[in-house]
């Protein structure tokens, strides 16, 4: 690797692949390990721990759709920097962070006002129990300061994925992450003069942690790639520029926000059945993320050697990059997934030891290890789209998959639907009862149905949308 990273653009594909995805597993890793961190100590909390884990869990879909916003500059940023890589234009990389430079500035200030100020409302709409009301919206307060250190450090990850460095992030993880894993149990339940802060803990900790990530992403970009830091004239607003970024940031932004909304009101779902369900949901949320680890890593890795071979006009090899990714991604997936199908009660009983959440916790564990399977899939297609710069096709695919599959067949499932005047008195009652009828015994079930049954569906979409080649096309200008 020299000093801009890795040139993607030759040498074999398998190596190189495993070489860029195996970093940005462990990094996924170890973000993921982030909330896993929080919800096993919050989980010893004794009498607390299922109010603890809740809101916890509560706020993993809030912060996701608050900062969902910022994510489709990361994804517009890993593929310019790439595709300028394969073209070897390097001073459109200094431009392109020049500008990343100014948005950041203004979307932090924006985030953070907007996100704190209307937090109290969207904790209501919600239905967040009054029993944590309280602590939920003190908790998420402190945590969405820290998403604010998230994205610095994320950004500058994008342009190193995009250089093809994927180790240089991956080292910064595995030091931001030691300090929250060390830092969680001392602030939650105490040690010597610091004091027992309990669930406060955890939102500290991360906020410190993460802060320290930041900080050291701004020295690696300083000292490590200094060919592409920007000169000040690069910090002047360039209207070319960053209307190419918007055209990849915001449909990506539209789908991660659209997607995470939809997950706020799933959560709305999940927390009328109360604090069990909630614990189940929020385990469930966070094992899914740790194993969609290696499909979300090749992707990632995908994403930037399509982006550097279309930047290259090495179409052909970008085509065996997809078909490589998707041998990799599905072998792993496969041991993976099998393990969550056949060790999900072990799983469960880790982060809370109580027969009711164990035995709730197995039937979801059986039903969602096959639809991460078929979702590790989905995400090798979606990092071919993002890595090309076209993110509509993702923003589609996300949309579908949520609102128009998901969370429909949540409300119909689990009955839910007939709660509606409108279709408890329509001709569609008896049919609708009848469908409800599948999950009477665990209606909450229907949570993890819907999942498998809307994955299935819009993989099979993405490979209509892959085979019709407007991904072939990049996003830059030479």
């Amino acid at each position: 690797m020299n000093k801009t990273g890795l040139d993607l653009t030759k040498g074999n594909i398998y190596k190189i692949m495993l070489k860029l995805a195996f970093p940005i597993m462990l990094s996924n890793f170890l973000q993921t390990f982030y909330n896993l961190t929080d919800a096993f100590w919050l989980g010893k909390l004794g009498q607390q721990a299922k109010a603890a884990v809740s809101v916890a869990g509560i706020a993993f879909p809030l912060i996701f759709f608050l900062s969902s916003f910022g994510f489709g500059f990361v994804i517009a940023g890993t593929a310019l920097i790439s595709q300028y890589k394969g073209s070897q234009n390097f001073v459109m990389m200094k431009e392109v962070v020049g500008q990343y430079v100014l948005i950041l500035v203004v979307f932090s200030i924006v985030y953070l006002s907007v996100s704190l100020y209307f937090l109290n409302d969207i904790l209501q709409l919600l239905k967040v129990p009054k029993a944590i009301f309280g602590l939920t919206e003190n908790y998420i307060s402190i945590i969405l300061i820290g998403v604010f250190f998230m994205f610095i450090f994320l950004t500058y990850q994008s342009f190193a994925h995009g250089l093809g460095d994927t180790i240089s992030p991956m080292k910064i993880q595995i030091v931001s992450v030691g300090l929250n894993v060390i830092l969680d149990p001392i602030l939650i339940f105490g040690l010597g003069f610091l004091p027992r802060l309990e669930t406060m803990g955890a939102a500290y900790a991360t906020l410190f942690a993460r802060f320290i990530a930041a900080f050291l992403a701004i020295v690696f970009l300083l000292k490590r790639t200094k060919q592409i830091v920007p000169d000040w004239q690069h910090f002047k607003p360039n209207k070319a520029v960053l209307k190419r970024i918007f055209e990849i940031s915001i449909p990506a932004s539209i789908a991660h926000s659209i997607t995470s909304f939809g997950f706020i009101i799933l959560q709305g779902f999940v927390n009328t059945f109360g604090t069990l369900v909630i614990s189940v949901f929020s385990i469930g949320n966070r094992m899914m993320g740790l194993f969609m680890m290696p499909a979300m890593g090749i992707s990632n890795a995908l994403a930037s050697m399509v982006g550097q071979n279309l930047g290259a006009k090495k179409i052909k090899r970008a085509i065996k990059s997809v078909k490589s990714g998707l041998v990799l991604a599905m072998t792993i997936m496969t041991i993976g997934c099998s393990i969550l199908y056949f060790f999900g009660s072990y799983l469960t009983k880790f982060f809370i030891d109580e027969p009711q959440v164990i035995s709730t916790g197995v039937r979801m564990f059986q039903i969602v290890s096959l639809a991460a399977w078929v979702f590790g899939f989905l995400f090798v297609f979606m990092g071919v789209f993002n890595g090309s710069g076209h993110t509509k096709p993702t923003m589609i695919l996300n949309i579908v998959r949520l609102w128009l599959l998901r969370i429909p067949l949540v409300f119909i499932l689990s009955g839910k639907l007939l709660n509606l005047s409108f279709f408890s008195n329509s001709f569609l009652k008896d049919i609708l009862k009848q469908i409800s009828l599948i999950l009477a015994g665990h209606s909450y079930d229907a949570l993890w149905w819907s999942m498998l049954i809307s994955n299935i569906v819009t993989s099979i979409w993405a490979v209509i949308i892959y085979k019709r080649d407007k991904w072939k096309t990049g996003k830059i200008s030479v």
